[in-house]
């Protein structure tokens, strides 16, 4: 792990609840990875950002209404599990669904389990109070 890492192992970032604002949440996200050390380009700096574009527009598009500030937290866990969650004030859990093919939405939970099964991580959902945490996890990502 890169000695960044060390001393900075958390980002919390605030977003409206508008889909103008995911390119830039995602633009964030990677550019604390690669300060935290990981390679630009790499595989795992790749996903991270896709799987945040998903669940970020997940929160959105089935939370924006409920949610004043969509907040997204990017931080290296237990055994450098690297995690990445996204609140909102929606209690509903998302859920993989099929999308037919002329869908040009409703798969994003779906790509997000997908891409981080392929790395060994997965999704979890948190209840807080007024809502829920969908979080990414990949476990060793900063071993």
């Amino acid at each position: 792990m890169n000695a960044t890492a060390l001393f900075r192992t958390d980002r919390t970032f605030s977003l409206p609840p508008s889909a103008a604002d995911v390119p830039g949440i995602r633009s964030a996200l990677v550019g604390t990875l690669l300060e935290w050390g990981l390679p630009e380009g790499g595989e795992l700096v790749h996903t991270v950002g896709l799987v945040a574009s998903e669940l970020v527009t997940n929160a959105v598009i089935h939370a924006g209404v409920l949610t004043p500030s969509i907040v997204v937290i990017l931080r290296i866990g237990a055994g450098g599990t690297l995690e990445l969650g996204v609140r909102d004030n929606s209690r509903d859990i998302p859920r993989p669904r099929a999308a037919s093919p002329e869908a040009d939405h409703g798969r994003g939970t779906a790509i997000a389990d997908a891409l981080l099964a392929e790395l060994g991580g997965g999704l979890a959902t948190e209840p807080h109070p007024v809502g829920k945490t969908v979080w990414a996890r990949l476990p060793g990502a900063f071993l």
